[in-house]
């Protein structure tokens, strides 16, 4: 009999808020609910990074990466045990949904230190004859953004430090195909919130459409 392993969304939030104050985290709750609909035997793997303390990658996180796996002390197995989790999540993954603000015009400190954690030669990348090859190949990847001000046109833009970042990193994984759904000029009136925020919410809509 041959069985159906469950579509896995990997859903990572990076703002400091709390859900009720938290427009990214309202929007990657937006996407979650359509994802099941679509999806009703989907895994959710989801990790609130506000609630957890991610290390910084430190001299003994670099060593122990690139010391081989069979060669491995049991202390340098356990410096990489929350970073091999974490791939091990992505590499499952069908989906990957990553909620976060602007914190001043880049990405905050928790997002950063889970990329560092999650970005691993041999595991997420390698370097060929040809350059860098991404490894991850997950289907759909979605990043929603929120931002007190609008960096999304020109002059603005040239402050947005979080957009080109994220692009990059998740291309040079393998993940080219990234989506970008900005909630901009949270903070700039009551008109231009409802208005984009509202147009944030419609772009989620649309991907399941």
């Amino acid at each position: 009999m041959q069985t159906t392993t469950a579509p896995v969304l990997v859903r990572i939030d990076a703002s400091a808020q709390s859900p009720a104050h938290s427009i990214s985290k309202q929007l990657a709750e937006r996407f979650q609910q359509h994802w099941l609909k679509t999806h009703h035997n989907g895994e959710i793997i989801h990790h609130d990074l506000a609630d957890m303390t991610l290390p910084y990658v430190d001299e003994s996180f670099i060593e122990a990466m690139y010391t081989p796996k069979d060669k491995r002390t049991g202390e340098q197995q356990q410096k990489l045990a929350l970073s091999d989790a974490l791939v091990a999540e992505l590499k499952r993954a069908d989906a990957l949904l990553i909620s976060t603000p602007m914190y001043n015009f880049a990405i905050p400190a928790c997002l950063k230190s889970y990329i560092d954690l999650v970005t691993r030669a041999g595991e997420t990348f390698r370097y060929g004859e040809k350059g860098v090859e991404g490894l991850l190949s997950i289907k759909q990847t979605v990043v929603v953004m929120a931002s007190g001000g609008d960096y999304t046109q020109e002059p603005a833009s040239a402050m947005n430090h979080a957009t080109p970042y994220l692009k990059t990193i998740l291309g040079f994984n393998g993940l080219h195909e990234t989506r970008f759904i900005n909630a901009a000029g949270m903070n700039m009136g009551d008109a231009i919130h409802a208005k984009n925020l509202e147009q944030a919410q419609q772009q989620i809509d649309a991907l399941f459409g």
